[in-house]
């Protein structure tokens, strides 16, 4: 998984440094390069999604392959969960947040790259360094790139980090546990057995299963919750079956 990161990082430093020379030696091709370069490194992010994809469907059809041993109640799950929404709010807004700072650094790329008093202060940095036009423009292209790219990997990092001590929440409309595993909403396996931790809260109605994952180098938490009428008798369902070694 490291070595994913350190490849993905020099990826990046080498798309830099590409589209910084050619928007500097094609320059009436700038939105062209600058549309390109957006395009790839979303693409990257879309190609890194589109494997574990890969992976979540060929574990949805595993767990499907088990034998039931519960199916919740979709309209007694969404009403449970309404009631103990008040107290959710809050966790989901701060979750929200978190997931919004790639989404803030991108905007602020734009904002950079559109306004053009913005985009001429880089343009200074440029002509500093050398008083060759072309050579300037690609110091200037490439302190541009090299900002945004800076950004997001500080973004990333800071969001992983934020990930890896509150964990991502994810609250089941519907759910059903199988002798293979659980699968939450039609779209999300878990396996057995469980590498997290199971706890119950009876008062709030929900059963909540923490997992660990790997994502870029860095550990983050997983928070699935069930809620159930009955958050014992659920907690010990999946302790009991979630904890065994599948053949």
């Amino acid at each position: 998984m490291k070595h994913a990161l350190l490849l993905q990082y020099l990826l990046g430093l080498v798309l830099m440094v590409f589209f910084a020379y050619m928007n500097a030696n094609y320059p009436d091709k700038t939105w062209l390069f600058f549309t390109l370069y957006l395009l790839v490194f979303m693409g990257i992010i879309f190609a890194v999604t589109g494997r574990q994809a890969q992976n979540i469907f060929r574990d949805l059809e595993e767990v499907k392959k088990g034998e039931v041993l519960l199916q919740a109640d979709p309209d007694q799950s969404l009403a449970l969960r309404e009631k103990d929404m008040e107290k959710t709010q809050g966790e989901l807004a701060a979750q929200l947040k978190v997931t919004m700072i790639p989404m803030i650094t991108m905007i602020l790329f734009l904002i950079v790259f559109y306004v053009p008093s913005l985009r001429q202060a880089f343009n200074s940095i440029g002509q500093m360094l050398t008083q060759d036009q072309k050579t300037a423009n690609f110091y200037s292209f490439l302190s541009m790139y090299g900002l945004f790219y800076l950004l997001s990997i500080i973004t990333g990092l800071y969001t992983r980090r934020l990930q890896s001590k509150t964990g991502t929440l994810t609250i089941a409309t519907k759910y059903m546990v199988t002798t293979k595993g659980i699968i939450v909403d039609d779209r999300l396996p878990i396996k057995f057995p469980l590498k997290g931790t199971i706890s119950a809260d009876n008062k709030r109605k929900f059963v909540e299963i923490t997992l660990t994952q790997q994502v870029m180098g860095s550990t983050v938490k997983q928070r699935i919750r069930l809620y159930t009428s009955e958050p014992s008798k659920l907690a010990s369902l999946l302790k009991e079956k979630g904890t065994k070694t599948q053949q």
